[in-house]
């Protein structure tokens, strides 16, 4: 089911796109930005609801001092202030969960289709017929899977894992506050900007390069994203028309008071 529904459309489309640029590495570049185009949408609903969220950790933070321990208080208060602002905390997630499936088909399809024996099994017959893949159906050795003709994305690449170790650590810092508190949770997310790197750096050295290109591709698609998504927010904030989720809410929360006590 999952072979039929995302991996051999994908795998498809990579080879029908190589069939006509004849370069692979080129093709996945190709494949990436169609893939990031049309999840462009839900990626943008994520970014705001991301910045939505992070607009409100004042409030959230001062809603947690105030509850002083008490859970229940907390939580029922901080669904009252995303009520009143009109945010969906679980909004960000959707886009990451109908991503994941398509990440992992992404990385069957770059994993068989350096093999040629694969491309026979998950052509579709028109695309068989394609004369870069018929040929290397028939002979295995037609096909090149190169960048340029210089890097065998078959092959691990140092080159192309650092340059998307790189691509990400640019993402992930991107959209990290510039401006926050000191505690344990801003500094978990401040060591995930260089985690998140790190692993994607050593990752790429054991496999086939093919990933790593399309990592640095998708990752420089999202810097661009993220780049006129928060230009669009800035403008919006300075010409005074600031996006419904982020406006003053009109009444705050009622908290309960710190020094007087309840019935007094």
């Amino acid at each position: 089911m999952f072979n039929t529904v995302l991996v051999q459309p994908i795998f498809n489309l990579l080879a029908v796109i190589y069939a006509f640029v004849h370069d692979f590495g080129f093709a996945i570049v190709i494949l990436t930005i169609i893939i990031r185009g049309l999840l462009w949408p839900l990626v943008t609903r994520q970014l705001h609801s991301q910045r939505a969220l992070q607009e409100l950790q004042p409030e959230l933070k001062r809603i947690k001092s105030q509850a002083n321990g008490d859970k229940q208080l907390e939580g029922k208060l901080t669904m009252e202030l995303y009520k009143e602002r009109e945010i969906n905390p679980f909004a960000s997630f959707l886009p990451l969960i109908i991503q994941l499936p398509i990440f992992f088909a992404l990385f069957i399809v770059l994993r068989d289709i350096v093999k040629p024996n694969e491309i026979a099994k998950l052509a579709y017959e028109p695309v068989k017929q394609l004369g870069p893949i018929a040929d290397i159906i028939a002979h295995k050795t037609a096909f090149h899977p190169t960048l340029l003709g210089v890097i065998d994305l078959t092959k691990a690449s140092p080159v192309l894992a650092v340059v998307a170790g790189l691509a990400q650590f640019v993402q992930t810092k991107q959209i990290t506050p510039k401006h926050v508190e000191k505690d344990s949770q801003a500094q978990m997310m401040a060591g995930m900007t260089y985690i998140f790197p790190a692993l994607t750096f050593f990752i790429g050295l054991s496999l086939p390069s093919a990933l790593p290109l399309y990592w640095s591709a998708a990752s420089l698609m999202a810097i661009l994203q993220q780049y006129l998504v928060l230009q669009r927010d800035v403008r919006e904030l300075e010409e005074g028309t600031p996006e419904p989720t982020l406006r003053p809410a009109k009444s705050q929360p009622k908290l309960p008071g710190k020094v007087k006590a309840k019935g007094r």
